[in-house]
């Protein structure tokens, strides 16, 4: 059963919202951006980086009937603590009325991004966030016009800090939001990296031997608010605005991932596209915003010098290159010439249409099909059109069989592990008992 709706009222605009959501989320109803920095909708509140300071006026109650107070027009009476609060971390409440623009709320964004750059080495030139980060754009909109900033009394820290074999932090950039630190404990349930010292002098740590001993780590660094966390691939390799995007679908697994694929062309490679980054493509009912590392980090196959372009056939028992015309004419040759010695293996994941094309061929040729798939009942009860794994919940059940997920399909997984928390977390406190 759905929470009943609460109405507010966020810089002047009503919006009607469940109970117990989160204001930065209400206000996003009625298109209102609240800046954030530590908050992600797929993580836990923890109003660390307290970006999202509004000022919250709420209703007055008669302290002997309990109704709400009201004025000699009948209007109700607010009650502003004075005080900013977290916008992120604030379920709402009926009758609140929220300034997320006033000067109060202005000024205390502004103290916090002057704050955050006081920590933060101004190297946006050459950082690999540059064009696509959220401090940049969050500090132009609610920063300051100049700094107090004194450079004799900045800070310098390691640059370049492996915290594993695929990832990097350059500890001087980060802002101690702790996304990354969340998403592998919260998400990925690997907690091998996390927080270390206090103050000025915290850092993000590796726990795991070897470092950072996710599949999952490459997704901390797409969540990273800032140019902290950087791939192996990918460090210094190039800008966003000089790569192009293309849609792709990962090639790895079965659970077929959605991908963006940046390229661009570089003389190193004689002028041809080159790979620069696998990132994931948001798609809510397939991967949701995540991707295992083996999706982002391999994908070097497709620029391997050994890789076969043009098609080849046998001649005198050497492989040679020739055209498609002719290596179809051999293929064909061949074909005919097995005759019932021919046996062909198609894969279960291939469509209907291709493996009715193929056992038309396979049969006029007289020769024998062999469909390999060893759990035929996969295809009259697993997944049809439309399924979302991110649906699941106490009433449904999972059957896994000869199969490790983990290795095999990590996103299914996740989905699964999403599944089994939000199950743990609807369960009533007797019953879990």
């Amino acid at each position: 059963m759905s929470a009943a709706p609460v109405r507010l009222t966020i810089d002047g605009r009503p919006v009607d919202v469940p109970a117990g959501t989160l204001l930065v989320d209400a206000a996003k109803q009625v298109g209102i951006d609240i800046p954030v920095f530590c908050y992600h909708p797929k993580l836990d509140p923890v109003g660390m980086c307290r970006m999202c300071l509004v000022e919250i006026g709420r209703p007055q109650r008669d302290r002997t009937t309990g109704e709400p107070a009201r004025d000699a027009n009948g209007q109700p009476l607010l009650s502003f603590s004075g005080k900013l609060e977290t916008a992120c971390t604030t379920p709402v409440e009926a009758g609140w009325q929220v300034r997320s623009a006033s000067e109060l709320a202005i000024e205390g964004r502004r103290q916090i991004v002057e704050y955050l750059l006081t920590s933060h080495p101004l190297d946006c030139p050459v950082c690999d966030k540059g064009g696509e980060c959220p401090l940049q754009n969050l500090t132009l909109a609610h920063g300051p016009g100049k700094s107090r900033f004194l450079f004799d009394d900045k800070i310098r820290l390691d640059k370049h800090v492996p915290l594993g074999e695929l990832v990097f932090l350059d500890r001087e950039r980060c802002i101690q939001c702790g996304r990354c630190v969340r998403f592998q404990e919260e998400v990925a349930d690997d907690p091998v990296i996390g927080f270390f010292e206090r103050g000025r002098k915290l850092e993000i740590v590796s726990f795991s031997q070897p470092g950072f001993d996710s599949i999952f780590s490459g997704n901390s660094t797409d969540i990273c608010p800032v140019g902290a966390l950087t791939t192996a691939d990918f460090r210094f390799g190039a800008r966003p605005w000089e790569m192009n995007a293309a849609a792709s679908i990962c090639p790895h697994c079965p659970v077929g991932c959605n991908l963006m694929v940046n390229t661009r062309r570089e003389a190193k490679s004689g002028g041809n596209l080159v790979i620069k980054r696998v990132m994931p493509r948001q798609n809510e009912q397939v991967n949701e915003i995540w991707i295992c590392d083996k999706g982002r980090f391999g994908y070097a196959f497709a620029d391997s010098p050994e890789r076969v372009t043009r098609p080849m056939v046998r001649r005198d028992g050497t492989l040679v290159k020739t055209t498609w015309e002719e290596a179809l004419e051999a293929v064909a040759i061949g074909l005919r010439g097995a005759g019932k010695d021919l046996i062909a293996v198609a894969g279960g994941r291939a469509s209907n249409e291709d493996l009715f094309n193929f056992r038309t061929l396979v049969e006029r040729l007289d020769g024998m099909l062999v469909l390999d798939e060893p759990m035929p009942g996969g295809e009259r009860v697993g997944l049809g059109p439309g399924s979302d794994l991110g649906h699941l919940g106490p009433r449904d059940a999972v059957v896994v069989v000869a199969s490790d997920l983990h290795e095999e399909a990590p996103i299914w997984w996740l989905r699964l592990k999403q599944a089994a928390d939000n199950c743990d977390h609807a369960q009533p406190a007797s019953d879990a008992a």
